[in-house]
Order: C-alpha cells, then sequence, then structure tokens
C-alpha cells in the first residue's frame, strides 16, 4: 500500500486521534465515521470544511492510522470499474451476506457502482454513514433506504 507524504490525522472535536498504531475495528471505524456527520459534502474534498465519499473513506483511514493511497482526478459520473479496481487493490474484499461495522459498502448509482459508505449495525437497525452529494452533507440513513450495497470492503491494516 502506498503511503500518503505529509498525511496528518484529521480529528473533529471533542474526541482526539491517536496515531498508537491503526485501529481497524470495527467501533473505532464507526466512531471516527460518526464524528464526520455534518461535515460539508465538497468533491475532491479532503478536509473538514468538505469531503465526498472517497474523501470521507481517506481522511477516517488516516485518522485511524492508516497508511491509504489517495485517488483524485475522477469525475463524478464513471463507469463504476475504477473505483471497484482500487476498493479490491487498497481494500479487503468480504463477503456481501456477512459485513460487520465499519466495513465499507459499494454502492450503485445511476446504475453504476460509484459511491461508497461506512455500515454500521445495532442490534437490528442497519445504516450507512456517507457523504451524500444531494444532502450536501456526510449524513447516517438507514440502509434499508439508501439500497442494499453490490461490493463489500474491510479496511486492513499495514502488513
Amino acid at each position: 500500500m502506498s503511503s500518503i507524504s505529509g498525511a496528518s490525522p484529521m480529528c473533529r472535536a471533542p474526541t482526539p486521534c491517536s496515531r498508537e498504531g491503526a485501529v481497524t475495528d470495527g467501533a473505532n471505524i464507526i466512531a471516527a465515521a460518526r464524528r464526520w456527520i455534518g461535515t460539508p459534502w465538497r468533491h475532491q474534498g479532503r478536509s473538514a470544511s468538505g469531503v465526498d465519499c472517497v474523501g470521507l473513506l481517506v481522511m477516517i483511514a488516516r485518522e485511524l492510522g492508516l497508511s491509504v493511497k489517495d485517488e483524485t482526478g475522477y469525475r463524478r459520473r464513471q463507469d463504476g470499474r475504477r473505483l471497484f479496481d482500487i476498493l479490491s487493490r487498497e481494500l479487503q474484499l468480504s463477503a456481501i451476506t456477512n459485513w460487520k461495522n465499519g466495513d465499507i459498502g459499494l454502492f450503485k448509482e445511476c446504475g453504476f457502482p460509484v459511491h461508497v459508505g461506512f455500515l454500521a449495525r445495532e442490534d437490528t437497525t442497519e445504516t450507512v454513514i456517507h457523504a451524500h452529494a444531494r444532502r450536501r452533507q456526510v449524513v447516517e440513513e438507514p440502509l434499508a433506504v439508501y439500497g442494499a450495497p453490490v461490493a463489500v470492503f474491510s479496511l486492513k491494516e499495514q502488513d
């Protein structure tokens, strides 16, 4: 996995970030994702002033101490193959029927898999935390409302 030079964790109050090793358990991933709720949506954004769906993934991975390759230069509407290929290379493909808290769902929009969000489950409630372009911010909403992912990936620690 490539390292992002000069990457610093993005922390949002009130919870401080820790860089003492990668922390990839589901509860920590979901807690980090929820701290971003309300952050404005911005195409290719990578800061507290705005993120898109990939930017949210990148910033949370950085916050958790993971070294990730950041992909930019993508269009808002693409065929989806590129995103699937990048996710497959950078993350661990998981069983779609057995996802865990903090896994990343790949979702179709306009018929193509071009959107990602963090999957969360508490008891029987399943949600997705994602940067929603139409709502212009990071939101958490019921997975049943947004729709099932077409693929699921897990963040993985460096070897």
